[in-house]
């Protein structure tokens, strides 16, 4: 049987239909507390869950007997409703949010419905902590847990997908400035991408909320790099020229404030039911910035206890950049002061140009030249033609060849130790190559020098590993 709501999930058909209901009564001891509202023994699968008084509550579940909680997120913004805002109406493939506007004195209590399934081979458990239990305004007791979980309970031994889901919850107040990013989703294993939702609360009024750079999802960078890259915030959720209150099955935006162009709040989802983004080693999953209030969830199905083995690649770049005249194959690769210069004398030597050098954290061995801090005023359309270096080290245990792996776009000029090792073109494609190399005992200096050509909103990432 396929899911409705997510495809790639595969289920039995024969079950039996179960519903587990929770009603704890009111308290008078306002401490945190929690419920299970489920724990079951067995294979099945969770196919609906609602919730009653979700007020300052935060949503836990572990199956199969993991260590750590597969969700452990608040229990709003699990539902899409961010930044602590009153419950709106959201309607779509994943969950059901439906305020009940004819009691306006509850307008935090909807009932919150979820459609995401959930499935197990050994066990279940479902609990609710509530770490900041409102008071009723009518009794002026702590409101109750009140829940029904509806699931299949399946035969002893009945094989189930091996996919779990899994929850990612991020807050920025506020997020970092333009032309850096924000971390939606960091997944280690194998899998694929299910959903995410994002709310953003308008600070800087300089531009519109959703003139961010777009995503990007960098997928497999162990193993097999590949890449999504967006374009702005509105056009990655599948909208055009903002938001707007309208939502369907996969994508759609249930909140939306509008005070001018340049003055606007809004909630959007998109869910990959009909398009999932699979995932064999991991997936980085980052947003272009601006420095707004952001809340983000992501939703993504894990095949349990995989992993991605470590690559061996820089943590720690310097970046250096912007340079002209990058188009221009001839000039490209002509011999620069820069290419001369080590590592350790870039710092010193641009200690002039404020920002001209920069420091970037790698991430499974990816580095984004877009995201890389560069100028805020920047606009996208200023960084065609302009090229960027970078350099890293790589520790190594003896002397020894080597293979270095670098996957990039457009071109690409690489210096090992000092001495340049391959000029490269792609062409705006996303290539992988492999090059020898020989690698010294101790510290070793590497070396990329990129470019940006054709559309503002090409890739410009770079992706190393050293294969032994």
């Amino acid at each position: 049987m396929q899911d409705p709501a997510v495809p790639m999930i595969q289920l039995p058909m024969k079950f039996k239909s179960r519903r587990t209901n929770t009603a704890t009564a009111p308290r008078t001891n306002p401490d945190p507390y929690h419920v299970d509202i489920l724990d079951v023994e067995g294979a099945g699968c969770i196919r609906h869950i609602w919730f009653l008084f979700a007020e300052g509550r935060r949503l836990e579940v572990t199956v199969d007997g993991a260590v750590t909680p597969q969700i452990d997120v608040p229990l709003k913004p699990f539902f899409g409703i961010m930044h602590d805002w009153t419950p709106y109406l959201t309607d779509n493939a994943a969950f059901t949010v439906m305020p009940n506007y004819e009691t306006p004195n509850m307008p935090g209590n909807p009932g919150y419905n979820l459609w995401l399934p959930i499935p197990f081979s050994k066990s279940c458990k479902i609990r609710i902590y509530v770490d900041r239990p409102p008071t009723s305004k009518h009794s002026g007791l702590h409101q109750s847990v009140c829940t029904m979980v509806d699931w299949h309970e399946y035969e002893p031994d009945t094989q189930i997908t091996p996919f779990r889901l899994h929850a990612e919850h991020h807050k920025y107040l506020p997020a970092p400035p333009r032309n850096s990013s924000f971390a939606i989703a960091d997944v280690d294993g194998s899998g694929f991408l299910a959903g995410i939702i994002l709310g953003a609360r308008q600070r800087n009024y300089n531009d519109m909320v959703y003139h961010t750079g777009g995503m990007v999802i960098l997928i497999d960078g162990e193993t097999d790099p590949n890449l999504i890259r967006g374009t702005n915030m509105e056009d990655d959720f599948g909208f055009s020229w903002g938001f707007h209150v309208h939502q369907t099955r996969w994508h759609g935006s249930p909140y939306h404030k509008w005070g001018g162009p340049q003055d606007q709040d809004g909630v959007a989802y998109r869910f990959f039911g009909p398009d999932p983004i699979a995932f064999e080693s991991s997936l980085s999953f980052q947003c272009g910035s601006r420095d707004d209030d952001i809340e983000t969830m992501a939703y993504y199905y894990k095949v349990a206890g995989s992993q991605a083995k470590p690559i061996a690649s820089p943590s720690v770049w310097l970046v250096t950049g912007l340079y002209d005249e990058a188009s221009n194959w001839d000039k490209f690769i002509a011999q620069e002061e820069i290419d001369l210069l080590p590592l350790r004398e870039w710092k010193h030597r641009f200690s002039d140009k404020p920002g001209f050098i920069r420091e970037i954290q790698a991430n499974r061995g990816w580095l984004d030249f877009r995201f890389s801090g560069l100028d805020a005023e920047l606009d996208p359309s200023e960084l065609i033609g302009k090229s960027i270096y970078a350099g890293g080290s790589i520790l190594s245990s003896e002397n020894r060849k080597a293979v270095i792996r670098i996957s990039y776009d457009d071109w690409l000029a690489v210096w090992l130790n000092g001495e340049k090792i391959g000029t490269l073109k792609a062409e705006g494609s996303p290539t992988t190559v492999r090059l020898p190399i020989r690698l010294n005992q101790g510290e070793n200096e590497l070396r990329i020098k990129s470019n940006n050509l054709g559309h503002p909103w090409n890739p410009w990432v770079i992706n190393t590993a050293i294969e032994y």
